[in-house]
């Protein structure tokens, strides 16, 4: 399949399942997706300070508290009403294992820099092989890696501030977090991205809009790759 091909392909998903909807803007500060993106940045940032002083009790015990909201859950929840959730389920087998550079917005590395990643462009290509790889086949169903995020997040919150009370950890203890840390950044680094997408080719009212379709529809689809790759190193996997 050729780029054209491909981008063809992605707005064709997004005209098919993206439905125009009104956003929620409960947030004082202003667009509840503008400020989830502020706060899941900063979580992320906060993350990866914390994983080079895992063992310090405290900060793991302020780490768990801020995973403890509901901004990853209204990500999700965007994602589903807006229509981009059916969109990667309908073909994966294509959307995922034709994944590709030019069909991730450049915005993408501005997002994935605010939330600490430090080679936004070197991230994206592990992304995309691993997407690939891990979703790009008939069976695979994107939308439930992406429900599973929050709850990931809440169990992992338990064995921080479980963590947080025990002895000095040992040399496994520490490679075990270490892989912690990492999950916990790339789920929110994920989250982030699909927020931002969804914000910047949007605004209030979602319709899909032929020159940015592609994009949102790629750019998602690298999100629950990332979302993706962070529970499996939860789970160890």
């Amino acid at each position: 399949m050729t780029d054209s091909e491909y981008r063809e392909f992605l707005a064709a998903l997004a005209r098919t399942h993206v439905r125009p909807y009104r956003r929620r803007h409960m947030h004082p500060e202003g667009d509840e997706l503008l400020y989830a993106i502020g706060k899941l940045s900063s979580t992320a940032r906060f993350a990866k300070a914390v994983g080079e002083r895992s063992d310090n009790p405290e900060l793991l015990n302020a780490l768990g508290n801020e995973l403890d909201n509901w901004y990853v859950q209204h990500v999700v929840d965007e994602m589903r009403e807006s229509g981009v959730l059916s969109a990667l389920d309908e073909a994966p087998d294509i959307t995922f294992a034709e994944l590709r550079r030019n069909a991730i917005p450049d915005e993408d590395v501005r997002l994935l820099r605010g939330t600490g990643v430090d080679d936004p462009d070197a991230e994206i290509t592990i992304l995309i092989h691993y997407a690939r790889k891990r979703l790009g086949h008939r069976e695979a169903k994107p939308s439930a890696t992406a429900e599973q995020a929050r709850d990931e997040l809440k169990r992992i919150k338990e064995r921080l501030m479980s963590g947080s009370n025990s002895s000095a950890p040992t040399q496994l203890d520490v490679n075990k977090k270490k892989k912690i840390f990492n999950g916990i950044g790339k789920i929110l680094a994920g989250t982030v991205t699909a927020a931002g997408n969804l914000l910047l080719a949007t605004g209030t009212l979602i319709a899909p809009n032929p020159a940015t379709a592609y994009g949102v529809i790629g750019s998602s689809a690298l999100a629950v790759g990332s979302i993706c790759q962070g529970i499996g190193d939860l789970r160890g996997e």
